[in-house]
């Protein structure tokens, strides 16, 4: 009879673990735990804290930047809180800048005078360096990452070699396979950014999705395949390329069709937001 109880204690235990969402032996379960598809959001890449007013169920901030008493405090308002760190730069304003050789280091990064392009192949060093950014970033709380500049190949496409090592799609996707390893390890979500092609290959893998100018750009197509896998799209259009009143009208009508989160954003990416009513 004590062994049937023992037995019974244990299946009970472990059904209770998977209901919420409790770490598997070999640390794969990930911290996507209240994400919801259309839940609000908002992307802050001006240096945000706890006293600055936020209206979103999900922000994403400087992984940095971003102090641990923040992140707590917007905890305490049940706040989902993502990391945005590059993962396909080096940043010379970045306190571990030094940490990336001069070996993979490629070309300037257009538009972006302190960052240079980096040879994700190399991944003894690369990989290293990410550990290590993603160790900080599970120390401060955060419970998600997104990944910028996953998708090294699109520069690299056709007869063009802008980052300097002519990165190929298998090359990118071997890189992100590694990411969003490293990251449910730690118990962090981890979006897709960008890349929307290879959605249908990845919505099983990452945790959700973040891309720019989608609707402007006109490739929700590839996107909507995350909400039915009940994992959120947030979807961010910018001001330069759209007016408030476009965003309203149009933006705002297919956004809730395809059930994704769309707000609008000037590219500083500072305090101004649109959202859909």
């Amino acid at each position: 009879m004590r062994n049937i109880n023992k037995i019974v204690l244990v299946v009970v235990s472990l059904v209770f673990l998977h209901a919420c969402g409790g770490g598997s032996d070999d640390g794969t379960q990930y911290h996507a735990k209240g994400l919801k598809v259309m839940d609000s959001f908002d992307w802050r890449l001006d240096n945000v804290d706890a006293n600055t007013p936020l209206n979103a169920d999900v922000i994403d901030v400087d992984a940095f930047e971003t102090t641990k008493e923040s992140i707590d405090a917007w905890h305490k308002k049940g706040i989902y809180v993502i990391a945005y760190i590059s993962v396909g730069s080096q940043d010379d304003t970045r306190v571990d800048a030094h940490d990336f050789p001069a070996s993979v280091i490629g070309n300037a990064y257009p538009e972006y005078e302190d960052e240079a392009f980096i040879d994700i192949r190399q991944m003894d060093v690369i990989g290293a360096i990410m550990k290590k950014r993603f160790d900080m970033i599970k120390a401060k709380g955060f419970d998600g990452i997104e990944p910028d500049n996953i998708d090294l190949y699109v520069w690299d496409s056709g007869q063009e070699d802008k980052t300097g090592f002519g990165l190929s799609v298998e090359d990118s996707k071997k890189y992100m396979d590694f990411l969003i390893s490293e990251a449910h390890k730690r118990g962090l979500s981890i979006g897709q950014k960008n890349a929307n092609e290879l959605s249908s290959l990845y919505v099983d893998k990452f945790d959700w999705a973040l891309s720019e100018s989608a609707f402007d750009g006109n490739i929700t197509e590839d996107l909507k395949v995350y909400p039915t896998h009940n994992k959120p799209v947030f979807s961010v259009e910018y001001t330069d390329k759209m007016d408030e009143a476009t965003f309203l009208s149009q933006v705002c009508t297919k956004a809730q069709v395809l059930h994704f989160t769309a707000i609008l954003k000037e590219r500083k990416l500072g305090a101004f937001i649109r959202t859909c009513p």
